[in-house]
């Protein structure tokens, strides 16, 4: 796979493979930058991206391709008046379509979302992560339970192909 950390307005596009120290990349902030982690192969953001705020951070780790990327001072150097912005994909959720869910300094905080869908912009306080790809597969997953729980006498079913889920349980710890 491979992941790259991409720099819209700098034009930088940091190939992790090349610069991970103990499987750990840090960047400097910059004011009004977007940033982007994707893989390689799709252009997309990792399915197992797992998105959290540690004081001024922004900490952006896949486990499966056992990376941390750290967004130095993603709270500090930028402010309601000069924002950062990451960018990550989600998955398709009811009546939604894929797109992607920009955190930034400023917005709503996302915990406070019973859902996190394409299109939302928002921050995170202290300590809150999420994981955007099974935010937008979840609705499938609740679309799937609710049909099989209509089985029976004429209710309609709709089946969901398992390789549409992650590979993360909906109850595992982030």
């Amino acid at each position: 796979m491979g992941l790259i950390l991409v720099e819209k307005k700098s034009g930088k596009r940091i190939d992790l493979s090349k610069v991970l120290k103990n499987g750990k990349y840090t960047e400097l902030a910059v004011p009004g930058e977007e940033y982007y982690l994707i893989d390689r192969a799709t252009g997309k953001t990792p399915e197992d991206i797992k998105v959290t705020r540690s004081g001024n951070d922004l900490i952006l780790k896949s486990e499966k391709e056992n990376v941390e990327v750290i967004i130095d001072d993603f709270w500090g150097k930028c402010d309601d008046e000069q924002q950062c912005f990451a960018i990550f994909d989600v998955g398709a959720s009811e009546g939604v379509d894929a797109g992607q869910v920009i955190v930034t300094q400023v917005g709503k905080e996302f915990s406070s979302f019973s859902e996190i869908e394409a299109g939302m912009t928002g921050t995170l306080a202290e300590g809150d992560s999420f994981r955007p790809w099974l935010y937008g597969l979840a609705g499938l997953t609740v679309l799937g339970l609710g049909a099989a729980a209509a089985g029976g006498s004429g209710g309609v079913v709709q089946h969901i192909l398992l390789r549409q889920i992650p590979r993360l349980r909906l109850n595992q710890q982030m």
